[in-house]
């Protein structure tokens, strides 16, 4: 039994392969261990010998080429930390040895001569041991001492060299072996793997590892050795090669792209059958041996992807372009030799001249095309922005054409009008059908923020402008709509000492944030709303008169909906489809109660329409919304004595006083349920109010009991 002292394990460098993308590169020049593992979701599942042919001397190399020379884990053997004889015949002929902890956690790794010198450190009856190893062992092993003499050797290796015990034992290694690679190995103190040696006696592959004392002090070496195919077979693959070669000069001959070899000097060495005409000013027959390089020095062609290759090391594409006018797409890809260094440069060309002209004219039909679409944005968006403005009155209609003059500049609008009228969404049609339509619409509700925040909210601040800042400052809503348009709602609510620097804004077009002594340029549209009377404020000194007057560029009054009798109609039906549409439902206004609507005098406007919309779909039993279930609803706050009748067409006298009659007399009778309280509420007898309400119950029956038929 052998204990492996944990102090003298190789770390176990591993790579996450679920952290890595395809085009990753990994520098392997700075892993100082031999090997590197590959891990996914922390468990093991292969190894990478970083000092094999292909990947020795590399800097940085790609994810992918290390998977691809990757062997799986499962073909090391883990063995631990106390190693029976059994298991070192098992793995004393692998390249490495994982070795794990009691609970079977890999917890470092030992190469194969390392494993050994281990071995050999802790056994005293190692020279039979030795022995034993030696000759049961499938490769060939060579012991050599501090003198550089072979001291022991296993009969697979002196059949691979086709000699003798007599005539190797006690012989200076070098007589048999590369004196260059032995004495690296006692000058350096490290492995030098995968040697080729070939003589006419034998053809082996040679390692030669060190054996160090623990104070890392080279007491000999072994040298593995591992037979190679015979001088026939490799004449025969020398064959194969040059079959090989034969083929790919018959693939480059049919290439589409014209294919460059050159070497690291930059001489042409090779080339394709296939040649861009018009490209090259002389035959590339001329050109073998001679740099590419002085191509582009006489002007032939610009940039020389040959330069830029072995400037960069690595793969490069570009665009070249002939002084014919010919384009070239030009892909250098180099070639490393084992040192690191390029050794070829592979390029492939191919002739790009109409691909780029008809990309020039796609590029400037795209430019076309997206003109054409943006303009035809601009419609649709100006179209949907009209379509949503809900009126048919001759004053909204005198308003809207108003917003589509204002639109086309970006002069101060100020809106006035009752609460409810609709003030926003003119501002917001002024900015759908004005040139900052892409931009930002920002709105800020003077009165809804408090008088210490306000400033902070319009104008930003900076880093530490005062307590409970952000701490990286904050940008203002005029910096954030700066290109586009910014609705200022309420602005009756605006303090004085705040109106001063919205005049500064509205004058030099700069703001200040606050806690900074820097103005910065925007560029804002600003419209203004207010339901107050700017004027009398400025009289009684609660607005300053500048900043009234600097508002005032382009006045837009809205009027009360109470004025604009023909939009009510209008606009009930277009929030009843609304709704309609959100619940799934089909009620519908009955002319009647379309009457009774307009009837009423709407002091909230248009917000109050479309809230008593909502309570009626809401309170509804039947689909069919008459005028005795919306009576119900206006008639609660109702001011009969302010609120006067709206005649919006011409009637006969007589015709308009019944109506009017009628309407009265069922309106009091909700309201009052006796004829006595109604005909008192009216002014008139309680008889008179008796038998004209029982003759208009008895017409409305006899309608209702026609219409069913």
């Amino acid at each position: 039994m052998f204990t492996i002292d944990e102090n003298k394990l190789n770390p176990i460098v591993s790579i996450a392969v679920e952290d890595q993308e395809d085009g990753s590169f990994i520098d392997i020049s700075t892993i100082k261990e031999p090997f590197i593992f590959m891990s996914e979701h922390g468990k093991l599942t292969s190894y990478v010998h970083l000092k094999s042919n292909r990947l020795a001397h590399k800097g940085q190399v790609t994810f992918q080429t290390l998977l691809s020379q990757s062997i799986p884990i499962d073909q090391v053997y883990h063995v631990n930390k106390i190693i029976s004889l059994p298991v070192i015949f098992q793995v004393i002929g692998e390249p490495l040895t994982i070795i794990n902890d009691e609970e079977g956690t890999p917890i470092g790794y030992l190469k194969r001569e390392e494993l050994l010198a281990e071995l050999f450190r802790q056994e005293e009856q190692g020279v039979n041991l030795f022995k034993t190893l030696l000759t049961s062992i499938p490769m060939g092993m060579f012991v050599v001492d501090r003198e550089k003499k072979i001291i022991n050797c296993n009969d697979a290796g002196l059949k691979m060299i086709k000699s003798t015990a007599e005539k190797v034992m006690n012989k200076p290694a070098e007589s048999i072996f590369d004196k260059e690679h032995i004495e690296s190995v006692f000058e350096t103190g490290k492995t030098v793997l995968n040697q080729v040696q070939l003589t006419d006696e034998m053809g082996v592959l040679l390692d030669y590892c060190p054996i160090s004392t623990q104070d890392q002090k080279i007491e000999g070496m072994l040298i593995v050795v591992q037979d190679i195919p015979t001088i026939e077979d490799m004449a025969m693959e020398i064959e194969d090669i040059k079959n090989l070669n034969t083929d790919l000069n018959a693939i480059l001959s049919t290439i589409y792209d014209e294919l460059l070899v050159v070497n690291s000097k930059g001489e042409l060495i090779r080339y394709s059958e296939t040649v861009i005409s018009g490209f090259w000013d002389t035959d590339l027959k001329d050109m073998i041996g001679k740099s590419v390089l002085e191509l582009e020095k006489k002007g032939l062609f610009s940039p020389s992807v040959t330069r830029l290759v072995m400037e960069k090391k690595k793969k490069v594409s570009i665009v070249q372009e002939a002084r014919s006018g010919r384009k070239v797409l030009a892909v250098g890809n180099p070639v490393f030799n084992e040192k690191g260094e390029i050794d070829r440069i592979i390029i492939a060309s191919r002739d790009i001249t109409e691909t780029s002209r008809l990309k020039d004219e796609l590029k400037e039909m795209k430019k076309i095309s997206e003109k054409y679409k943006k303009e035809l944005d601009t419609f649709k968006n100006q179209d949907r922005t009209l379509k949503k403005l809900m009126y048919r009155s001759p004053k909204m209609e005198k308003i809207i054409l108003q917003v589509q003059k204002i639109a086309e500049f970006s002069s101060t609008v100020l809106i006035t009008g009752e609460s409810g009228v609709g003030k926003e969404v003119i501002a917001q049609a002024i900015h759908q059908l004005g040139r900052r339509s892409n931009k930002p619409f920002l709105k800020l509700n003077c009165g809804a923020i408090p008088e210490n925040l306000l400033e902070s909210e319009l104008f930003g601040y900076k880093k530490g402008a005062f307590t409970g800042a952000d701490k990286e400052g904050k940008d203002g809503y005029f910096k954030m709509a700066d290109q586009g348009v910014l609705f200022l709602d309420e602005i009756g609510e605006m303090p004085l000492h705040l109106q001063v620097k919205l005049l500064r804004v509205l004058q030099e077009q700069e703001v200040i944030p606050v806690g900074s002594t820097v103005a910065e340029k925007v560029d804002v549209q600003i419209i203004a709303a207010t339901n107050k009377k700017l004027e009398q404020m400025v009289e009684q000194g609660t607005f300053r008169e500048d900043l009234f007057y600097r508002l005032n560029v382009i006045p837009l009054h809205i009027p009360p909906l109470r004025e604009r009798i023909e939009d009510i109609s209008v606009l009930a039906f277009h929030f009843l489809q609304q709704l309609n549409d959100k619940y799934n439902k089909s009620f519908y206004l009955t002319p009647d109660a379309v009457n009774v609507l307009e009837f009423y005098s709407w002091p909230g406007n248009v917000r109050e329409l479309q809230n008593i919309i909502e309570r009626l779909v809401v309170s509804a039993d039947d689909q069919a919304i008459d005028a005795e279930f919306v009576s119900q609803f206006l008639s609660l706050g109702y001011d009969f004595k302010k609120a006067r009748p709206i005649i919006t067409r011409v009637v006969p006298l007589q015709e308009a006083l019944e109506d009017v009659e009628e309407q009265l007399i069922v309106l009091a009778m909700k309201q009052y349920k006796t004829t006595t309280k109604a005909a008192k509420a009216l002014g008139v007898s309680q008889s008179s109010v008796s038998r004209k309400y029982q003759k208009i119950m008895g017409s409305r029956k006899t309608e209702n009991e026609t219409s069913l038929y």
